[in-house]
């Protein structure tokens, strides 16, 4: 790897790109700190929903290989390989790519260091996001989930498109393109999303150059290593240590739990209440995020009164996108419910906490003897509204801040509402897991973890 890998081991996990590449990157690769593991995680977690909600109907393609200049592409099954040869390629330059077109509307997102973009009106999702590779001896690109690919010259540069049906809506990525700079030695991987069009896609593409530069100032390049990709993975039993029915680190509506934050800070914190409705339409929308009613909307979840309606849940079996795909197992209409908690959150430290967030996740658990464990089955996933992250907040900050909450003085004690769109079948299996700020730990008994029971 490069030297500039620490920085782009930290900001990887904020380029929203659902490939098998990228989670292999981090997986071979410690985060610098335990919240980005946790990001990475909660990532995975997220692409998992995507890549389970795949349907592809189309028929096993015979293995093939056309060499196109220094590239040869092969399709076999759902799977394209895109290999370059290398015989010139150097080592020790730098480049900084520039993107001399854009569509209306799109932007930068912050903390990617330029290398996701985005339209304002759906911000963070869909786009454009890249990763910059530095060519080895000999360098394999593989992209799982594929319907088609088509090799083009863009600008005297050898590039592949590759397309994909999944079948699901909600996806977020549909194409990748390959653009092969072979005098810099460099791949520029391409992952385009659902809301761009082809033709903004390719004026992007033959817009973008690589210009030499300084390490300082270069790009985030990732150097390619084989041994990253030359051997899969076979899936591993879950290591998680179930929470206890009598562990410390379990609460009750009404209870107070004590919450110590990183930096130590100490909190008090309270679910006073919690409530189930049907509709939404006492509350204020501009506490909603944005997310959660777009993918209400999405799944028409809503009528016009803002009472919650029966939405069509899937339930897949996951294929590896490579030799097998995704299979629909179940298909119901599962009534949907708003769950709303009042809670308090308190400042017992000595000094000011200059900003709160608030992003407990919802996790719907399942009793295991005398334990509670992740409800979710290896190899099964769920198309499902309930995404687990907060629905609605009051008080929030403002546009990508929403989970802020702002200050608390010594000894102050505020009001916090939050509320969770669940499925009515599920609410008998929900618990808060509160407060975890400090990292992806498998011991849901771990001191760092604050579980409250909120099942109705």
């Amino acid at each position: 790897m490069t030297d500039k890998i620490p920085s782009f081991k930290e900001d990887i996990d904020m380029i929203d790109v659902p490939t098998d590449k990228l989670n292999t990157i981090i997986s071979n690769f410690s985060l610098d700190s335990d919240t980005r593991k946790q990001q990475v995680k909660r990532k995975r977690n997220r692409i998992l929903v995507v890549a389970a909600c795949l349907l592809i109907g189309i028929p096993t393609t015979a293995f093939g290989a056309v060499k196109a200049y220094d590239m040869i592409v092969q399709k076999q099954n759902y799977g394209v390989n895109i290999s370059v040869a290398n015989k010139i390629f150097k080592k020790d330059s730098w480049y900084k790519m520039k993107i001399g077109y854009l569509p209306e509307n799109m932007e930068v997102s912050e903390k990617t260091n330029d290398m996701k973009y985005s339209f304002k009106d759906n911000y963070a999702n869909g786009g454009f996001s890249f990763i910059l590779w530095r060519l080895g001896k000999n360098s394999d690109f593989q992209t799982l989930y594929a319907n088609g690919y088509e090799e083009k010259e863009i600008n005297g540069r050898k590039a592949v498109i590759v397309t994909k049906d999944t079948g699901n809506k909600n996806v977020m990525f549909d194409r990748q393109v390959f653009l092969l700079f072979k005098e810099e030695g460099m791949m520029l991987q391409s992952y385009v999303g659902t809301d761009v069009s082809d033709e903004q896609m390719l004026k992007v593409i033959e817009s973008i150059s690589l210009e030499p530069t300084t390490e300082e100032k270069a790009t985030y390049t990732v150097d390619y290593d084989g041994s990253l990709f030359s051997k899969e993975k076979e899936p591993t039993e879950s290591r998680v240590i179930p929470l206890k029915k009598d562990s410390k680190q379990l609460f009750s509506v009404g209870q107070t739990v004590p919450v110590t934050i990183d930096e130590g800070d100490k909190l008090e914190y309270v679910i006073e209440k919690v409530e189930v409705f049907n509709s939404i339409n006492d509350f204020k929308q501009e506490n909603f995020n944005e997310l959660g009613l777009e993918i209400l909307s999405g799944n028409k979840a809503l009528d016009q009164t803002n009472k919650l309606l029966p939405y069509k849940r899937d339930v897949y079996k996951v294929g590896n996108g490579k030799d097998s795909v995704d299979e629909l197992i179940e298909s119901r209409l599962v009534n949907l419910k708003f769950v709303y908690l009042t809670t308090t959150v308190k400042n017992i430290g000595k000094q000011e906490i200059e900003e709160i967030y608030m992003h407990p996740s919802l996790e719907v658990l399942k009793s295991e003897k005398n334990a509670w464990s992740y409800a979710g089955k290896v190899g099964i996933a769920e198309d499902s509204i309930m995404t687990g992250e907060v629905d609605y907040l009051e008080p929030h900050g403002n546009g990508k801040s929403f989970y802020n909450i702002g200050s608390i003085q010594p000894g102050q004690t505020i009001k916090v509402n939050l509320g969770y769109f669940v499925d009515e079948d599920k609410l008998d299996s929900i618990f808060l897991d509160a407060f975890h700020y400090s990292g992806a730990t498998e011991d849901m008994n771990a001191k760092n973890r604050w579980w409250i029971d909120i099942r109705q």
